[in-house]
């Protein structure tokens, strides 16, 4: 488990400051800043949260492309949030488009809400980005998450690589006999895709499994984390100021 995750995430295995931090300080942290993304009605506060990620994600090196990606994600839902509260919410209308009107403080509303998505999604991919899922098991069962639910965590992880590895042979498979080549030919390639892949994986799953118990397979959350260092104590220190900050900046600020 821990050589798979290290040939698909070369980052959160690498020595960036960022993946060298406890986990264990990261989930306090991620949980900190949700919390207060969440409770505080302010945009200042999302708009704090959201430049703090961006500002780690530049110092931290994280490669261009995967900040890219990092930023899409909590990206398309904010434009869903902004585009639904701009329709049907709100009394003030700027422009209709057809059965359609548009609101001028839904708009303001759904920017509001976008920016709490951005903040809070960022938060959580940054997390993901950095953190290798092994370590990020270890620190959920040192704060006692239920066993099964870790092991639940990390063989849905490692099935999402044979599923992604299993779809890319199929599909180059059904490219080199022209399954693509046309509109129709396409469309009923990916009905066989579709089915053979489901079939394929779950073979797949169920002879994982019995080999498994084969050759006594236990606990699958195996290691211990080292103690937190000064690096640690630093990352706490700081996110502890900066959630102390928004909080204050919560109660006193605008909304």
């Amino acid at each position: 488990m821990t050589e798979s995750s290290g040939n698909n995430d070369n980052y959160a295995w690498g020595d960036s400051f960022l993946s060298r931090i406890d986990p264990r300080v990261k989930i306090v942290a991620v949980a900190g800043l949700l919390a207060v993304n969440l409770a505080g009605a302010s945009y200042l506060v999302s708009a704090a949260i959201a430049t703090f990620m961006a500002l780690l994600m530049v110092l931290g090196r994280i490669p261009y492309r995967r900040q890219l990606l990092m930023i899409a994600f909590p990206f398309t839902f904010a434009l869903f949030a902004i585009t639904s509260q701009a329709v049907f919410k709100g009394s003030d209308i700027v422009a209709s488009l057809g059965p359609f009107d548009f609101h001028l403080d839904g708009f303001y509303h759904g920017l509001f809400l976008a920016l709490r998505i951005i903040a809070g999604g960022l938060v959580v991919v940054v997390l993901g980005v950095t953190t290798p899922l092994n370590r990020l098991c270890l620190a959920l069962r040192w704060f006692r998450a239920p066993a099964t639910f870790v092991e639940v965590v990390q063989l849905t992880y490692r099935y999402l690589f044979d599923i992604h590895a299993e779809f890319s042979r199929m599909h180059e498979a059904q490219r080199s006999r022209l399954g693509w080549s046309s509109a129709g030919a396409g469309l009923a390639s990916s009905r066989m895709l579709g089915g053979s892949l489901f079939l394929r994986v779950y073979e797949r799953g169920l002879r994982s499994s019995e080999a498994m118990r084969c050759r006594g397979a236990g606990n699958v959350v195996n290691g211990t984390l080292s103690p937190p260092g000064r690096l640690d104590l630093v990352a706490g220190i700081t996110v502890s100021a900066l959630i102390g900050c928004l909080i204050v900046l919560a109660l006193g600020g605008p909304a």
